[in-house]
């Protein structure tokens, strides 16, 4: 027996009153001696009709009833329950399997169902599932009064009062916070993100999470007391303390804050009952006199960024330019998903042996001149805005329809995001399969360094080597994992790092590292790709260390469209 989810359960008995109803003594025995440990107030009944009498006397929180029954059957008796109470919550127990009765009991809105033998396992499981309901539903009716409580005592008297209050906590809102701050004169305030607080929404309940922002609600009343300030609920997670009179100094701020977030995460919350439940949170500190609400959220972004208790806007540098960035960015990707201005362009790889090759490489075309944008400007900001899934999406799939024209071979770029991604892995896969193209592939791994999961990678391989397509590892030698994904991934190719081509020439001991690594991939039959190859120099030293082919611009500039002379051999 689970005693865990016992634990659990006892954790809602003492407010929980229930009803079995069974007319089989044996069953009954066994069932209500459960039940009886699981809850404090536990009634019988031998049939539907006394049940019923009992019901209309003492209305329970939860019901628990055999189907097949003397006087009044299971179904007669929950449907005149529900048609009563709506939201009763019901669990059904019978040794019969009538489809038809358990498809009416089930569209009238009973909680579950159990079979007999009852399986104690499963009708913990299902009792849990259902007590725990009935425990929201209690923790909302009990905010509910709280709050009508609270604004009693508040002695609101008019709808603009109600509009200017918090629903769940009383304590004034947003609207009301920015009229106070709505003047020329500087204000203090203190802003309060609980961390994390969706994972409490999920893992227990709205209502649960409700409970506890009213108790993180109570304790900064008693804050803002100590402290003089006024409190107030900003969103879902996030209070704000506005100080009724301006501080003596910076330094007095930091103190009040540092003592305000001591007090939050000594303070022990209760929720479901475990009464020993502890949070942390993130705090943003700032004056302004016109824009205090925007000089809190930054300083509360900053210590979020860098795992800061709290930030006091006076610290961190000014980043409006940063954000305007952002912002044009974001609106030149939007535009340019929308306007198919996401392109590929081709860089040749040279082999020693003459043959050319060509990495895919992402641009952006603007829409107002013939510029080419590189990723440099824009990629970062695609990833962290949720536009990167789009742009290499497009980019690939503009460079595979390319390769219907053309006999060349093309080397794509695949990062971990777009291996995680499985619709898009889907359609390339059907794309690839369809036109016949996986033998005039390479794909190259990128980021090798902040892969979560080798297998991701082992499987992305995996399913396209398949195809014939060949796999590489970009920008090898940048850090140890390099080496490390080697013998894992066995790649085709290794593309030696930018950086290590760069400073070869200038310094001795980077020339025999990277000879090291050539040396190291031919013993392993893979072949070694050098990029950032710029100069005369550089491809002569290169070309002694025995590499098998060569990238940059002294090899060719990436072009939008390659290059008529060759295009003319190689298109169909």
């Amino acid at each position: 027996m689970d005693l865990s989810l016992i634990k659990q359960i006892r954790h809602f008995g003492s407010s929980i009153t229930v009803l079995y109803v069974e007319d089989e003594q044996n069953v009954r025995e066994q069932i209500y001696k459960m039940l009886q440990k699981l809850f404090d107030q536990v009634d019988v009944a031998l049939d539907g009709q006394e049940a019923f009498e009992m019901y209309m006397q003492k209305n329970y929180d939860l019901i628990v009833t055999d189907l097949k029954m003397p006087r009044m059957d299971g179904v007669e008796l929950c449907e005149k329950i529900i048609a009563r109470n709506k939201e009763q919550k019901i669990i059904l127990i019978s040794a019969y399997r009538e489809v038809e009765e358990i498809l009416t009991l089930i569209n009238i809105g009973i909680s579950g169902f159990l079979t007999k033998p009852v399986d104690m396992h499963q009708m913990l499981e299902k009792v849990y599932m259902v007590v725990k309901n009935i425990y929201a539903d209690k923790m909302m009716k009990y905010h509910y009064e709280e709050m009508k409580k609270k604004l009693l005592e508040n002695v609101i008297t008019s709808d603009d009062d109600l509009y200017y209050r918090d629903t769940l906590t009383s304590l004034h809102n947003q609207e009301y916070f920015l009229e106070n701050i709505d003047n020329e004169s500087t204000k203090w305030a203190i802003l309060i993100n609980i961390n994390d607080f969706k994972l409490i929404n999920d893992y227990y309940s709205f209502a649960h999470g409700n409970h506890l922002l009213f108790q993180v609600a109570e304790l900064l009343k008693a804050q803002a007391l100590t402290y003089s300030y006024e409190l107030f609920r900003l969103s879902n997670d996030e209070f704000v303390l506005l100080k009724k009179e301006a501080p003596t100094n910076c330094k007095e701020m930091e103190s009040e804050a540092n003592s305000i977030y001591g007090a939050i995460e000594r303070q022990k919350y209760t929720i479901l009952g475990v009464d020993n439940v502890t949070i942390s949170v993130t705090m943003g500190v700032a004056s302004s006199h016109n824009h205090l609400l925007e000089c809190l959220y930054r300083a509360l972004m900053y210590a979020k960024k860098h795992g800061l208790r709290y930030a006091l806007y006076k610290n961190i540098e000014d980043d409006r330019e940063s954000v305007k960035n952002i912002m044009e960015v974001k609106a030149l990707l939007k535009s340019s998903i929308e306007n198919s201005m996401i392109v590929p362009v081709y860089q040749p790889i040279r082999m020693r042996d003459g043959r050319v090759k060509y990495e895919v490489l992402m641009r952006i075309k603007s829409v107002d001149s013939d510029e080419l944008i590189a990723p440099s400007y824009f990629l970062e900001i695609a990833k962290q805005h949720r536009y990167y899934n789009e742009i290499s999406k497009m980019v690939i799939f503009k460079a595979l329809e390319e390769m219907r024209h053309c006999n060349e071979t093309f080397s794509i770029n695949f990062s971990y995001i777009d291996m995680k991604n499985t619709e898009f892995m889907e359609e390339l896969e059907q794309k690839i399969k369809e036109e016949g193209v996986g033998s005039r592939l390479i794909f190259e791994i990128i980021e090798t360094e902040h892969l979560d999961s080798i297998g991701v990678a082992l499987e992305f391989i995996e399913r396209f080597r398949a195809y014939g397509v060949q796999i590489a590892i970009d920008d090898f030698g940048s850090g140890y994992s390099n080496f490390a994904h080697i013998f894992w991934l066995h790649p085709d190719f290794i593309k030696l790092d930018g950086s290590l081509i760069q400073k070869m020439l200038q310094k001795h001991e980077v020339h025999l590292f990277v000879e090291t690594i050539i040396e190291f991939a031919h013993k392993l039959n893979i072949e070694v790709i050098a990029e950032f190859v710029s100069s005369q120099e550089i491809y002569d030293a290169l070309k002694l260390l025995d590499v098998d082919a060569f990238q940059g611009y002294f090899i060719g500039k990436p072009q939008e469209v390659i290059g008529d002379e060759k295009r003319s051999d190689a298109c169909k």
